[in-house]
């Protein structure tokens, strides 16, 4: 892994990385306690606990920091129930901290390199990999075995192989789906005005003349909008192998394993094209990328028709909770399976004081559905109200998703299959789930975790590159026949052949173990 050096290079490392400049992470991690003994949590799967609030020690306090929408009231609410049930068991607080989306990755830049007070983090913006390779993160190989038990009865052999960079484990892969589709959402009301068939679109190219349909019927609505200045989603199946640059088109229809530039692709100048056209003719939101506003916020308030999703079971309910309106999801890309698919992550940070309370913590949230409830809901009464008898929840008289103080966020918590689902999912979501990921394509390079430590110069070089260029081009902002040319120069002279060349050298060795 090349640490030392991997240590150094993190002080170069751009805010565009989301890195920072942490300690070593096996120097930092601390021994587990040998006075640990087995219980089993309310979920029913082994879990870790040392001696409870009982032992005479002062507590220690874990800080959570998440990211989803939620008052300081009510985090702190969540926080002190959260609390009882980590007291008893294992004599630690829990400290809750929830940030805005477009807020996350730059606050918790600024902890990880300030070090303070910080514990579990969610990957939301931080790559798994560069965070292991600049000493953000802690390697977790003995804290699993030791505190983890319960995690590791969850996650199999494959899921665990796409988050150890070396010899270590980094990561603890969320419970959830672990496939991607990729598609369009879309109000279902203004849709359904202009009563348009959708099965006449199977491309992304063929959501043109639905666009121009809304827009006729709603000058003052843009058919499609940004999210806080992103249009990330790409309506292709590709593998991108772990990060950074060099990826694997058609991954799950080739027995072919070449790294390409996705950037020199004609998938992506036609893409970027298409989006410069809409721009041209109003049908993308104007100035997208330097848009401050979510995609939630927009089609709520009617300034906004359509968003790009992945799909998955539930997705149509999760952003109608979000936006307070039916939507609609137009599936594009069918489901396939890749590393990335595991992309949803726990971490614990090098400053950590406890790694060992921090993992005790993590577990107990994987597997103890009353604490899982707790941190992904909110409080009963308050925040929702369950109708047991269904196995559903429901907001409770005068809430709803535009003035719930603690918005429900499952995805980003680290087990949301042994939550209680939400009315609008309804009660079958997580079979729904399971059968989601076991029907999905596999990608050919499923599996294979990418380390970056022997190009962190060059990654850094490409990542300020790509800063310039990527998302204006994604939002139809630049003209890609003059924009992309420009960008693939740059990126050359950057290194980004030396990154494609050292990822296609692994991605080689890793197929010679299959």
């Amino acid at each position: 892994m090349k640490r030392k050096a991997a240590l150094f290079m993190a002080l170069a490392v751009t805010a565009s990385l989301f890195t920072g400049c942490g300690g070593n992470a096996k120097g930092t991690q601390q021994a587990a306690s040998d006075s640990s003994e087995k219980t089993t949590s309310s979920s029913g799967v082994t879990a870790s606990s040392t001696e409870g609030s009982g032992s005479g020690e002062a507590p220690y306090v874990c800080k959570i920091v998440c990211v989803g929408d939620a008052s300081s009231e009510a985090c702190q609410e969540v926080a002190e129930k959260a609390s009882e049930i980590t007291m008893e068991k294992f004599n630690t607080k829990i400290d809750l901290v929830r940030l805005g989306y477009g807020s996350f990755v730059n606050e918790v830049n600024l902890m990880l390199s300030s070090g303070e007070k910080l514990d579990l983090i969610p990957s939301f913006g931080i790559s798994a990999m560069t965070a292991a390779n600049t000493g953000q993160i802690l390697e977790l190989t003995d804290l699993i075995k030791e505190y983890g038990q319960g995690i590791d009865e969850v996650v199999t052999d494959s899921e665990w192989a796409c988050v150890t960079f070396g010899d270590g484990i980094y990561a603890v892969p969320n419970n959830k789906e672990k496939a991607q589709g990729f598609g369009v959402v879309m109000r279902k009301d203004m849709l359904d005005a202009v009563d348009y068939d959708l099965d006449t679109i199977k491309t992304e190219a063929d959501l043109e003349p639905l666009f121009e349909k809304i827009k006729e019927a709603y000058p003052d609505t843009y058919p499609i909008v940004s999210d806080n200045g992103q249009m990330g989603y790409h309506m292709i199946e590709r593998d991108d192998i772990g990060g950074d640059y060099g990826v694997i088109m058609h991954s799950t229809e080739t027995d072919k394993t070449e790294v390409v530039n996705y950037f020199a692709t004609e998938e992506y100048k036609d893409m970027a094209q298409r989006h410069y056209e809409w721009a041209q003719k109003g049908l993308i939101m104007p100035d997208a990328t330097n848009n401050t506003q979510n995609a939630y916020d927009l089609i709520a308030a009617g300034k906004g028709f359509a968003y790009y999703t992945n799909t998955k079971p539930g997705i149509e309910a999760e952003w109608g909770r979000k936006v307070g309106k039916e939507m609609q999801v137009l599936e594009l890309v069918s489901p396939f399976r890749t590393t990335s698919g595991v992309a949803n992550q726990w971490f614990i940070a090098h400053q950590s004081e406890q790694p060992d309370k921090a993992m005790q913590v993590l577990n107990e949230i994987y597997t103890n559905p009353e604490l899982s409830d707790l941190l992904i809901n909110g409080i009963e009464g308050e925040h929702y109200v369950k109708d047991a008898a269904k196995g559903i929840l429901t907001y409770p008289d005068g809430v709803d998703a535009s003035n719930t103080t603690y918005s429900s966020v499952a995805w980003v918590w680290p087990n949301e299959l042994i939550s209680t689902p939400w009315e609008t999912d309804g009660a079958a979501i997580w079979s729904d789930t399971d059968a989601f990921n076991k029907s999905a394509k596999e990608s050919i390079a499923l599996g294979f975790a990418w380390d970056n430590s022997n190009v962190l110069n060059e990654v850094t070089a490409c990542n300020n590159v790509k800063a310039k260029y990527e998302n204006a081009l994604n939002c139809g902002t630049l003209d890609p026949e003059v924009t992309i040319p420009k960008m693939l120069s740059e990126l050359k002279d950057a290194g980004v052949e030396e990154v494609i060349a050292e990822k296609q050298k692994q991605v080689d060795a890793w197929m010679q173990t299959k």
